[in-house]
């Protein structure tokens, strides 16, 4: 038997078609305003947008109510989707590195994360960067990730990612896994 097609998706900012787990679904709120449902599982009519500020804004800016039929909320601004998509995005992001963590997949600390690189760290693997790890911390850590060929991202704040993991501060960890 065939495999079927993953399902497609028109983003509501900027019209691209999209494979359903590559967007972001948004629905009403009981209020009217729009929530980010990451895991596309509330119940209620959805909108999809890609996963760029810029699609968030058109998308708040222009069709997302009357996809969603529903008046645009007194006092909403376009940046509002905006921020509480990030923010669902961080809780999304801190509780997977916890369960990746739990899973044994997580190096965290720079001399660690430098040590597992130079013996040869998965490619498939994450490098994630506190975005507020010093310049210096930075500098060193991306140019030894990305010569190895292992993407590297800043994400969450040294606190955020300590919590995430049950640690203290931390600003680079390593997952060793896609």
């Amino acid at each position: 038997m065939a495999a079927r097609p993953a399902p497609v998706r028109t983003c509501t900012g900027c019209g691209a078609k999209r494979g359903k787990a590559e967007m972001i679904r948004v629905i009403a709120g009981p209020d009217g305003r729009p929530v980010p449902d990451l895991k596309g599982r509330l119940p209620a009519r959805g909108a999809y947008i890609c996963p760029q500020r810029n699609c968030l804004e058109k998308a708040a800016g222009g069709r997302l109510y009357a996809t969603l039929k529903v008046q645009r909320p007194d006092g909403y601004t376009d940046d509002d989707l905006a921020r509480a998509t990030a923010q669902a995005l961080r809780r999304r992001g801190s509780s997977l590195l916890g369960l990746a963590m739990k899973a044994g997949k997580v190096v965290a600390g720079t001399n660690l994360v430098e040590a597992e690189v130079k013996r040869g760290a998965e490619k498939d693997g994450l490098v994630l960067i506190a975005e507020d790890a010093s310049a210096e911390i930075v500098r060193k850590v991306e140019a030894r990730v990305r010569e190895k060929g292992i993407a590297v991202h800043r994400f969450l704040t040294r606190e955020e990612t300590g919590d995430a993991i049950g640690k203290s501060p931390r600003s680079v960890v390593l997952i060793r896994d896609r």
